[in-house]
């Protein structure tokens, strides 16, 4: 009964400790989400203090910092990519001299294989991780019992 218990606690301390892994790692801040009439209007306003631009097939995904803002707390915003919100966005950052604006080029789209393989390889990693510990605890114990 005492070597049943101890495997589940080994395993649970397994689980734990990778769940915990994870969770350190995605505990990115979430941006701040605006909508089209609340990023012009601060913009129009002065208060945003760096810009990043990503054109996308029909939309045009923005990111930055509003003044005031830490160093990790930024905003997201999704406007039209059309000639009009475009001209829109320049003007109110002329007039207000924006210290940077980043402006990076529409990205080609990803392979559904890559996608495919970049999230299912992680969990196979974690599936033979199991299954190796699991087989050695059998060969062992399998010794054990011939000795």
């Amino acid at each position: 009964m005492e070597r049943i218990f101890r495997s589940k606690i080994f395993y649970l301390l397994i689980f734990m400790v990778t769940l915990g892994i994870v969770l350190v790692f995605n505990n990115d801040k979430e941006p701040t989400e605006l909508t089209e009439d609340e990023f012009f209007t601060t913009l129009e306003d002065g208060k945003v203090t760096f810009l990043k631009v990503e054109p996308q097939k029909s939309v045009i995904e923005i990111s930055g910092q509003l003044a005031g803002y830490e160093k990790d707390q930024y905003f997201i915003a999704s406007v039209p990519n059309s000639e009009i919100w475009q001209e829109r966005m320049n003007n109110a950052a002329e007039g207000h001299g924006i210290e940077k604006i980043e402006v990076t080029p529409e990205a080609e789209a990803t392979s559904g294989w890559v996608t495919l393989f970049t999230t299912t390889i992680p969990f196979m990693i974690v599936f033979m991780l199991f299954l190796v510990i699991f087989l050695f605890r059998v060969v062992i114990k399998r010794l054990d019992r011939h000795r």
